[in-house]
């Protein structure tokens, strides 16, 4: 299947100079939705996963159902403001601008074995945060996965030590 046509770039949105990278056009399409899923859980199998760790707020809705399909707890990485009580913290910058990640304190024991997922991959920034939110638990991320990654922007040369699955690649920004 061509997942490329249910992923849709939008120009100058959240502001000006940047490309969005919309993918709700998979999840409305039970079909590529569910081969997407089947795609994902197969480059899962052998990874000896624990805990699916989803990252705020795109990554809840494919990695849920992959928590649920596989029978595994979903962690979940927010946004600041969000987590009661105590949690770790780790900022980045992104693509247009600064974040901030946080994972409340008891989500993982030491050596999980993590797969985290999220909508796309830009740069690095964003995955290098939820890595380091994972390992200040002790806890290992065996997989990363993606249903869009913008190749245009390098983001996997910070994360050569990373298996990561990616559905769709966009090679420029077009």
């Amino acid at each position: 299947m061509e997942f490329e046509k249910f992923v849709k770039g939008y120009d100058n949105f959240p502001k000006e100079g940047v490309k969005y990278w919309d993918f709700t056009y998979l999840l409305k399409n039970v079909s590529a939705r569910n081969m997407a899923i089947n795609k994902i859980l197969e480059f899962l199998k052998d990874k000896k996963i624990t805990k699916i760790v989803a990252i705020e707020s795109k990554g809840f809705t494919i990695g849920s159902i992959i928590a649920h399909l596989l029978n595994l707890p979903l962690v979940l990485i927010r946004k600041p403001n969000l987590i009661p009580g105590d949690y770790y913290s780790e900022k980045f910058i992104k693509e247009y601008g600064k974040a901030e990640y946080q994972l409340k304190v008891d989500a993982l024991i030491e050596n999980d074995n993590c797969a985290i997922i999220y909508d796309i991959m830009a740069g690095s920034g964003a995955s290098l945060a939820a890595i380091n939110l994972v390992k200040k638990q002790k806890a290992k991320v065996n997989a990363l996965v993606y249903i869009t990654e913008l190749e245009y922007l390098n983001g996997r040369k910070d994360l050569k030590e990373y298996d990561i699955f990616s559905l769709v690649k966009v090679k420029e920004k077009r």
